[in-house]
């Protein structure tokens, strides 16, 4: 049986991924959920003991392919040499450095949240993205018109987090020989799908929006089952 490790970004939560985790399930996977949301409900802690969490919370078998989807890439490289991950599937996020110190957004998204942050600190996520083209790429406007009936429960998982997660960073171990691959869904990680097609890594494109995994699930699933089918573990 496939074990898939789905590690969705600190900045929403598991809305975002549910309807592919359902689709998976109904293919005959095993699926982990993480939710670092669940074991803070109160306040947010520091980046490092947010990633804490996602260790004890995983089954060690089957040996799981973990899932980073958006800035959960990070969390991913970073969880995956921790728990004897077979493989490492990036969707639609940053790729992160093989190892050192990295923080959880690049620069690009830093430099504008740092702009925006006020007293009570980042926004939520979904005001992340006031421009119109940003919008309908990264942020809500895509699941508005095609599944409506997840903005509000996506919207009330949003959280504001501390502004000085902007300079926190994680220490990864080296996870560059962890057969690794790479979904991209946006027009946004298209300079991340090429340096994936660089490293000779199997790449799948879906031309949909950021939330993808939220709206289409299936054809999301899908492309994780294919691109698991085509590493070599």
């Amino acid at each position: 049986m496939t074990h898939f490790v789905l590690i969705t970004g600190p900045f929403v939560g598991r809305s975002s991924m549910l309807d592919t985790a359902e689709a998976l399930r109904r293919s005959g996977s095993m699926v982990t959920e993480p939710n670092p949301h669940l074991d803070h409900p109160d306040a947010i802690p520091p980046l490092q003991d947010w990633a804490d969490t996602l260790p004890p919370a995983i089954p060690r078998g089957p040996a799981p392919i973990v899932v980073g989807y958006s800035a959960g890439t990070v969390l991913a490289t970073w969880l995956a040499p921790r728990i004897g991950a077979s493989a490492l599937l990036l969707v639609d996020g940053d790729i992160p450095p093989a190892s050192g110190p990295c923080p959880i957004l690049p620069e690009r998204v830093v430099s504008l949240l740092r702009r925006r942050a006020g007293a009570d600190g980042l926004p939520r996520w979904s005001d992340w993205w006031t421009d119109l083209s940003m919008e309908e790429e990264i942020g809500l406007a895509p699941l508005a018109r095609n599944r409506p009936d997840l903005v509000d429960p996506m919207s009330r998982e949003e959280r504001r987090f501390p502004t000085d997660w902007l300079d926190q960073t994680l220490d990864l171990t080296d996870w560059s020989d962890i057969p690794t691959g790479y979904l991209r869904l946006s027009r946004f990680f298209d300079e991340q799908a090429s340096e994936a097609e660089k490293r000779r890594w199997p790449v799948q494109r879906i031309d949909g929006s950021h939330l993808h995994p939220a709206i289409m699930g299936t054809e999301t699933a899908g492309a994780l089952m294919a691109l698991a089918g085509e590493l070599e573990f």
